[in-house]
């Protein structure tokens, strides 16, 4: 397998992994994506990366690539690396540093209208008249800002899929899709001998076991930080997961958060659980709507981009659109984002 350090690799890890954890404990079966985030990064010794000059690749006979569309993939990023807390300390910071030294503040977009209402209601030691001008924990880097800095920094998690992955040296004998993800993996479990492993997989169970996954995650990095710890709090957390899955169109856009009263981190984590499961359900009487409202946010927090920006990330990711059959995709963005009036 050769793909992004991120989501779709995830997923195919859960469920590969998911099985061999059965097998080897003749335990009953786990849910095929519930393995947690910390464990499917720790599974190194099931396998080791394509080593270009080193590696045959006919001694692999099946040999696969999970591609995404790259707008999905660079917002899916950003949703989870800058507005949740994953690399606030690293990435983020070195964004915001590298900005501040060129007075790029992006003001004025929708995600600096909604940091500065949530430093306000979650950020007690947050005084400034604007989140813009926070430089110590990175954690309200804009959707722009974050496109900015990702042209300039090199990191797997947003690297082209062409450049981690190249077709040409790995000779892929199949190519995954994740917006047909469930479809395709079962071709290629059933060469691996696992087929019937989705059978009783849906999309719904899917995303109530990455409720799971994603909350304990960020929850535990809050409860082992310090780092974290200073620049975040239980609630602010919950709020940040809520509009994470909301923005994924995970959850009905129309139900709203309601912060807890009691701030200790079980209460907090376990209330967010209910209201998340019980927002779900209430999307689930509207698919349509869910569908609506993802592909609205998506084009919203593209809208932020400024059209020369637009057009680099567009060159960043040229090859995948090219090699993976994006290029309607990336023409009809484009036409939104560049036939605008404005900057």
């Amino acid at each position: 397998m050769s793909t992004t350090p991120s989501s779709d690799a995830a997923n195919f890890v859960s469920i590969y992994q998911s099985h061999a954890n059965f097998s080897q404990s003749h335990t009953s079966q786990p849910g095929v994506f519930s393995l947690d985030r910390v464990a499917i990064h720790e599974q190194a010794g099931y396998g080791r990366p394509f080593r270009k000059g080193m590696d045959d690749w006919r001694h692999y006979p099946t040999r696969f690539t999970v591609a995404r569309d790259p707008f999905s993939r660079v917002l899916s990023t950003y949703l989870d690396k800058a507005y949740l807390p994953d690399f606030w300390m690293s990435n983020m910071l070195n964004i915001v540093q590298r900005l501040k030294l060129v007075n790029e503040t992006f003001e004025g977009d929708f995600m600096r209208s909604h940091y500065d209402k949530m430093a306000a209601q979650y950020d007690p030691k947050f005084t400034a008249s604007s989140t813009s001008t926070e430089t110590s924990c990175g954690k309200y880097v804009t959707f722009a800002q974050f496109v900015t800095g990702i042209l300039e920094l090199d990191e797997p998690h947003w690297m082209p899929l062409s450049e981690l992955c190249n077709p040409c040296q790995f000779n892929v004998t199949h190519l995954i899709y994740m917006e047909t993800f469930t479809q395709d993996s079962r071709i290629i479990l059933d060469r691996l001998g696992l087929d019937g492993l989705l059978d009783h997989q849906d999309k719904n169970s899917q995303v109530h076991e990455e409720f799971d996954i994603i909350v304990d995650y960020n929850f535990r990095k809050l409860s082992h930080d310090n780092h974290m710890k200073r620049c975040s709090s239980t609630r602010e957390l919950a709020y940040r997961l809520w509009n994470n899955f909301r923005w994924r169109g995970y959850i009905d856009p129309e139900v709203a958060y309601i912060a807890p009263a009691r701030d200790e981190m079980k209460f907090v984590r376990d209330n967010l659980m209910k209201q998340l499961a019980e927002a779900r359900t209430s999307g689930l009487q509207n698919r349509t709507k869910l569908k609506a409202a993802q592909e609205e946010f998506r084009r919203q927090f593209y809208l932020t981009l400024s059209k020369d920006l637009f057009k680099k990330l567009e060159q960043k990711y040229a090859l995948d659109f090219k090699f993976y059959g994006y290029e309607k995709l990336r023409d009809q963005m484009g036409s939104s984002i560049l036939e605008r009036d404005d900057f």
